[in-house]
Protein backbone atom coordinates (compact mmCIF):
# COMPACT_ATOMS: atom_id res chain seq x y z
CA UNK A 1 0.00 0.00 0.00
CA UNK A 2 1.23 3.54 -0.86
CA UNK A 3 1.63 6.33 1.49
CA UNK A 4 -1.67 7.82 0.44
CA UNK A 5 -3.80 4.40 1.38
CA UNK A 6 -4.04 3.13 -2.23
CA UNK A 7 -3.24 -0.07 -3.61
CA UNK A 8 -1.61 -0.43 -6.94
CA UNK A 9 -1.04 -3.60 -9.14
CA UNK A 10 1.86 -4.45 -10.60
CA UNK A 11 1.69 -4.44 -14.34
CA UNK A 12 1.28 -8.12 -15.73
CA UNK A 13 1.77 -9.14 -19.08
CA UNK A 14 -1.53 -11.00 -20.97
CA UNK A 15 1.13 -14.41 -20.97
CA UNK A 16 1.25 -13.60 -16.73
CA UNK A 17 -2.49 -12.63 -16.36
CA UNK A 18 -3.52 -16.02 -18.02
CA UNK A 19 -1.30 -17.75 -15.58
CA UNK A 20 -2.54 -15.88 -12.75
CA UNK A 21 -5.96 -16.84 -13.43
CA UNK A 22 -5.55 -19.91 -13.85
CA UNK A 23 -3.17 -20.90 -10.52
CA UNK A 24 -4.76 -18.16 -8.23
CA UNK A 25 -8.80 -18.54 -9.29
CA UNK A 26 -8.90 -21.55 -11.69
CA UNK A 27 -9.89 -20.13 -14.59
CA UNK A 28 -8.62 -21.41 -17.96
CA UNK A 29 -8.36 -18.89 -20.58
CA UNK A 30 -7.87 -21.27 -23.95
CA UNK A 31 -5.47 -20.41 -26.40
CA UNK A 32 -8.32 -18.98 -29.08
CA UNK A 33 -9.72 -16.43 -26.05
CA UNK A 34 -6.35 -14.81 -25.92
CA UNK A 35 -7.70 -12.27 -28.11
CA UNK A 36 -9.97 -11.12 -25.54
CA UNK A 37 -6.68 -10.24 -23.34
CA UNK A 38 -5.78 -8.46 -26.01
CA UNK A 39 -8.65 -6.15 -26.95
CA UNK A 40 -9.80 -5.06 -23.56
CA UNK A 41 -7.96 -4.98 -20.26
CA UNK A 42 -8.18 -7.61 -17.46
CA UNK A 43 -10.42 -5.50 -15.05
CA UNK A 44 -13.19 -5.40 -17.66
CA UNK A 45 -12.83 -8.99 -18.33
CA UNK A 46 -12.33 -10.22 -15.32
CA UNK A 47 -14.13 -8.20 -12.39
CA UNK A 48 -17.90 -8.22 -13.78
CA UNK A 49 -17.81 -12.01 -14.06
CA UNK A 50 -15.73 -12.91 -11.00
CA UNK A 51 -18.32 -13.53 -8.55
CA UNK A 52 -19.82 -16.07 -11.50
CA UNK A 53 -16.45 -17.77 -10.95
CA UNK A 54 -16.44 -17.83 -7.69
CA UNK A 55 -17.70 -21.10 -5.20
CA UNK A 56 -18.65 -18.50 -2.07
CA UNK A 57 -16.42 -16.25 0.40
CA UNK A 58 -14.26 -17.79 3.39
CA UNK A 59 -14.58 -15.78 6.72
CA UNK A 60 -12.77 -13.12 5.79
CA UNK A 61 -15.26 -11.78 3.00
CA UNK A 62 -12.68 -12.80 0.16
CA UNK A 63 -14.18 -14.45 -2.78
CA UNK A 64 -13.10 -18.80 -3.11
CA UNK A 65 -12.52 -20.19 -6.37
CA UNK A 66 -12.33 -24.10 -5.92
CA UNK A 67 -13.40 -25.34 -9.08
CA UNK A 68 -11.99 -25.44 -12.54
CA UNK A 69 -14.09 -22.85 -15.17
CA UNK A 70 -13.54 -22.36 -18.88
CA UNK A 71 -13.42 -18.66 -19.37
CA UNK A 72 -15.25 -18.75 -22.63
CA UNK A 73 -17.69 -20.92 -21.61
CA UNK A 74 -18.43 -19.45 -18.37
CA UNK A 75 -18.44 -15.56 -19.53
CA UNK A 76 -20.53 -16.23 -22.36
CA UNK A 77 -23.45 -18.00 -20.52
CA UNK A 78 -23.62 -14.69 -18.06
CA UNK A 79 -23.76 -12.62 -21.28
CA UNK A 80 -20.44 -10.77 -22.27
CA UNK A 81 -21.08 -12.10 -26.16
Amino acid sequence: MSETGTNYKTYKTIDEQIEYLKESKKIIVDDEDRHYFEERNYISLINPYKEYFSTGRNNKGKLVYKKEANFEASSTSVGRH
